[in-house]
């Protein structure tokens, strides 16, 4: 009977320990999720890895730290991006299965920064460990927004778009500063916890208030920065007036649209915003929903082009694009194929600049495309992922050629160029800077977030906008469907936002520049740095768990081998 009790006792407190450890790792997982917008909450996400860190501690090896890593993770998906399936409107079969893919399985992804950690802290201990993890996260996020699974959109510094003062400094960093300043502070707030929570420091010692300082002075770093820069505000001469045509389709039964109805509304919506003399006119992502540019749609495309040239405004606006190779060209392996003829196409999530008494046009093809809803990954691969492209409509749009920057001439008759991108395409900071580089005065962004309903994803798009706007110094005209539509400065603020599922136009005068800065000329320096300087020390730590390994197996050998020969 006596060992029965020490047994239970052992159960207890195993049963115990198992759901604090769970608590911690909810704790995380909940921080981190209420971190990111629409909640204004940033401040947590500096805080919130240390629960999930404490759970290391209280853990052996690797397997029961990666549970509990998953459960975090899965918590943070399902409060942060749930929306991505639509299961609100539940219209939308590959999207829904798409959405749950992402909550289930998005969490391993982030297995990568925790078995880098992992492996520095068993092999050298907690201080480098937590030298290393702002790096090893960092590197973790860049390598995260390339190749065809890519998901960017929960990059840590993504948690602080409402904090517009202390964003300022990432024109260098790009938004993996943000990521860094943020892990970097948890790295800190963890050790200072550890160090109490042991003994060894008291809450009153020098050492504890010393490491709570050092936290406040690198919390308020940026802060002094922005404060600096936007009290120093440049002084932008040059603008433009954009006008934004809000249509707010239905996202799902707008492709049933007459052709008529469609150009119809559109004009009759751009019509009012013309004694407000745009520069430009913007219509949002696939506006149109038919080809447009097909010989065939002539009838349609000659209604925009004549109110262009009667009212001496370029419209841009979102549609889908084909591409028609003869049998001279070489059509790409993923192109699909028309049965009756034979012939091979490329179609495209597309947008078209129509610019006055110009029959010629400059078009752009989306070439970031949503996994699995827009394209299936690695399609340009494997066979059989070809294949589901051929055939099927959904997931089969096609990369586009190249960035492209638009120009046109403003009601003073200077030139004025933009770069834009559709949807998904604001995530990626790498990608963005490409059209400011290349010359872009200020930057577009056409989409559809209709798809979301009245959920965070619509404010959760625009809110990335605000650090595309900082990071590439340009003002941002954003044309939404059903909302929300906005302008932003190059500082980031958001200017002017219309509501959700409204039918709106609006006119605003945004500043225009030709300031590049480092981040726009350089691109991802900053998260390339941390990404050396992140694998070096766990490249480091799995050859020196291996070295040992080696050298524990041959003193193993080594011992039997005495032992047979002393027995012999």
């Amino acid at each position: 009977m006596k060992k029965k009790k020490v047994k239970s006792t052992r159960s207890i407190e195993d049963i115990r320990k198992r759901r604090f450890l769970l608590f911690l790792a909810l704790l995380t997982g909940v921080g981190l999720g209420i971190s990111f917008p629409p909640f204004p909450l940033g401040v947590i996400a500096c805080f919130a890895l240390v629960p999930l860190l404490l759970v290391f501690e209280y853990t052996d090896g690797f397997a029961r730290p990666l549970r509990y890593t998953y459960i975090a993770f899965l918590i943070l998906q399902v409060i942060s991006v749930y929306w991505m399936g639509g299961f609100a409107h539940a219209q939308h079969g590959l999207q829904m299965f798409a959405g749950v893919l992402l909550i289930l399985a998005h969490p391993f992804f982030f297995f990568v920064p925790i078995i880098g950690y992992l492996l520095i802290r068993r092999t050298y201990g907690i201080v480098y460990a937590l030298i290393a993890l702002p790096f090893i996260w960092v590197g973790f996020e860049y390598l995260h927004s390339i190749g065809d699974l890519a998901f960017p959109w929960q990059t840590l510094g993504n948690t602080q778009s409402y904090d517009i003062v202390r964003s300022q400094f990432i024109t260098f960093t790009g938004i993996y500063g943000l990521s860094f300043w943020i892990v970097t502070i948890n790295a800190i707030a963890f050790y200072l916890v550890t160090k109490i929570a042991s003994g060894d420091w008291k809450i009153k010692s020098r050492p504890a208030i010393g490491t709570a300082i050092v936290i406040i002075i690198i919390h308020f770093i940026p802060f002094f920065y922005g404060s600096a820069v936007v009290s120093d505000e440049r002084e932008y001469t040059d603008t433009v007036r954009v006008g934004v045509v809000q249509p707010d389709s239905d996202p799902f039964n707008k492709w049933e649209y007459s052709r008529l109805f469609i150009t119809d509304q559109l004009l009759g919506q751009s019509q009012n915003l013309v004694p407000d003399a745009p520069d430009l006119l913007i219509w949002p992502e696939n506006a149109i929903t038919y080809y447009m540019m097909m010989p065939h749609n002539w009838l349609y495309r000659n209604m925009v082009h004549e109110f262009v040239n009667r009212t001496e405004i370029p419209v841009f606006t979102g549609l889908p694009y084909t591409k028609m190779y003869t049998s001279d060209e070489e059509a790409p392996r993923t192109a699909k194929e028309i049965p009756e003829t034979g012939q091979r196409y490329e179609s495209f999530n597309a947008a078209v600049l129509f610019r006055p008494h110009e029959l010629e046009y400059s078009w752009y093809g989306k070439i970031v495309l949503v996994p699995f809803v827009e394209r299936i990954p690695f399609a340009d691969i494997f066979e059989f992922a070809v294949k589901i492209r051929r055939s099927i409509g959904v997931g089969g749009w096609d990369v586009g050629p190249d960035t492209t920057l638009f120009s046109f001439h403003d009601r003073f008759g200077n030139e004025k160029s933009f770069g834009a991108v559709i949807c998904y395409e604001s995530v990626y900071p790498g990608f963005v800077r490409h059209f400011t580089n290349k010359g872009a005065d200020f930057l577009v962004v056409i989409t559809n977030d209709s798809w979301w309903g009245r959920t965070p994803g619509p404010r959760q798009h625009l809110q990335k906008s605000v650090f595309r706007a900082i990071e590439n110094r340009r003002s941002i005209a954003r044309a939404a469907n059903g909302g929300i539509s906005a302008f932003l400065d190059p500082y980031g603020r958001i200017l002017y936002e219309t509501e959700l599922f409204t039918q709106t136009q609006t006119v605003f005068e945004i500043p225009t520049s030709d300031y590049l800065t480092f981040y726009a000329k350089h691109g991802d320096v900053f998260a390339k740095l941390c990404l050396l300087l992140g694998v070096l020390p766990v490249v480091a730590s799995a050859g020196e768990r291996m070295r040992k390994r080696i050298f524990a197996t041959q003193d193993k050998y080594r011992k039997q081998y005495e032992n047979n020969r002393s027995s012999q």
